[in-house]
């Protein structure tokens, strides 16, 4: 069994302190492939926190990829695909939190821009939103949905009539999307193909919730409308961050 270094984390983003320091002992081959990582009770007592939240640190590194359970012996330490370079894990891990929170300030301002858009649109707006939305049903890859969905908001805000609205998607939102699209990669390359293709069927019904409430110019609704997309991002990104694609 490994004989491991670790330290007492913060209380905040606990989780995610902790899978930093496993990702950072594999960086440094202070873990290597095949090393069998303490108990739970062990690393909770090391860590100076709850098996709880090793359990949710532990699940994270493996929907990383760079953890397996065996049954009845424990749990090991596994090269990381050749497709997700451990740099990558870094980042995916370290932006977590900073995705989780950009979605709360873009509730705020994604639902403004639809709640204008639902007042301001031309017919001009309504025919490239639909025909963003038409995309959205033959959408068959992770970097198709990457274009699709950003064309789409890009279209939403342009609705808005709203100038730094406009700036904000055209500079910020990939960036502030890439962890999302990071884990959903690291999802199509584990083969969840079903999973992944739930996700974009998601997509295009929120989308289109979207464009009829705001076809209809009902405010409100399309704010709400884009509300609940985000938040649906929300739980799949969590989803997808803490399930395990052995």
């Amino acid at each position: 069994m490994a004989s491991l270094d670790l330290k007492p984390v913060e209380t905040v983003n606990t989780s995610t302190r902790i899978i930093e320091q496993f990702v950072d002992m594999i960086q440094t081959n202070k873990l290597q492939p095949g090393n069998c990582l303490p108990s739970e009770t062990s690393l909770a007592k090391s860590l100076g926190t709850s098996r709880a939240t090793i359990r949710e640190a532990l699940s994270g590194l493996k929907a990383l990829g760079v953890l397996e359970s065996i049954p009845g012996k424990g749990n090991f330490i596994k090269k990381p695909s050749v497709h997700y370079e451990i740099d990558h894990i870094i980042d995916t891990v370290r932006s977590r939190m900073g995705f989780l929170e950009a979605l709360e300030a873009r509730r705020a301002i994604e639902g403004e821009i639809c709640y204008l858009a639902a007042k301001r649109r031309t017919d001009s707006n309504l025919r490239e939103l639909k025909s963003s939305l038409e995309q959205c049903k033959h959408i068959k890859t992770v970097d198709e949905f990457i274009n699709v969905d950003y064309e789409f908001h890009l279209v939403l805000a342009e609705a808005s009539d709203n100038r730094l609205f406009i700036q904000f998607i055209k500079e910020a939102l990939l960036k502030l999307e890439q962890p999302y699209y990071n884990i959903i990669r690291l999802a199509e390359e584990g083969d969840d193909v079903s999973s992944v293709e739930r996700l974009f069927g998601k997509s295009y019904d929120d989308h289109e919730a979207i464009y009829e409430a705001i076809l209809k110019s009902e405010s409100s609704m399309a704010r709400k409308s884009m509300i609940n997309h985000l938040q649906a991002a929300k739980q799949k990104f969590t989803e997808y961050y803490e399930s395990s694609h052995n």
